[in-house]
């Protein structure tokens, strides 16, 4: 799971007291597994968590009407907002009002041998291609230009949706995209 950065005063922010007043230490850990969801989920740059009501039910660990309940109390203080089609089984989908605070740092590799450990890891790189000549460029082109493993994430999403293999090779395009939309939106 990739990591989910806790403020020091985690138990002690106002949301947090408000719903073990309100659910018992039951409610403190199912806002710790929401957070967990978040961190694990392809759209946390978004703050957006997108699952089917069933996945919620055993993550939570509760019945869909104590899902419903813990929820509709985040949305009202304002934590969250969910949203969930009209359609028979679509996935709920919630997002986090200030997810920023739990994200941790951006991570920025310095070397290539890092992009390649990451790949292999996250992404199960074969080791052969990962040590490949052109690949080892494309890791220290990114090194050089402080490609984030955010902004990695971001093209891997992007070629999700393009149906596209996550190969060093197709990604740096995809990079390409991410690192363009980010550079507009800092223009607005």
């Amino acid at each position: 799971m990739p990591p989910l950065n806790l403020p020091p005063n985690f138990s002690a922010l106002p949301i947090v007291l408000k719903v073990e007043q309100r659910f018992g230490i039951a409610g403190f850990a199912r806002l710790i597994k929401l957070l967990e969801l978040f961190a694990s989920s392809p759209s946390r740059h978004s703050g957006v968590i997108e699952l089917p009501i069933s996945d919620w039910v055993d993550a939570l660990q509760a019945g869909p009407q104590d899902v419903n309940e813990f929820l509709a109390y985040l949305e009202k203080a304002e934590w969250l907002s969910v949203e969930q089609g009209e359609e028979p089984g679509s996935p709920l989908r919630i997002t986090l009002t200030a997810f920023e605070v739990f994200l941790p740092p951006l991570e920025l590799p310095k070397i290539a041998d890092q992009w390649r450990l990451w790949f292999e890891v996250e992404l199960s790189l074969p080791p052969l291609l990962a040590k490949d000549p052109y690949t080892q460029d494309l890791f220290r082109r990114w090194c050089a230009s402080n490609v984030t493993i955010d902004d990695m994430e971001l093209a891997i999403e992007l070629a999700r949706k393009a149906n596209t293999a996550p190969s060093p090779t197709a990604l740096h395009d995809f990079l390409k995209t991410v690192r363009t939309t980010k550079i507009e939106r800092a223009r607005r």
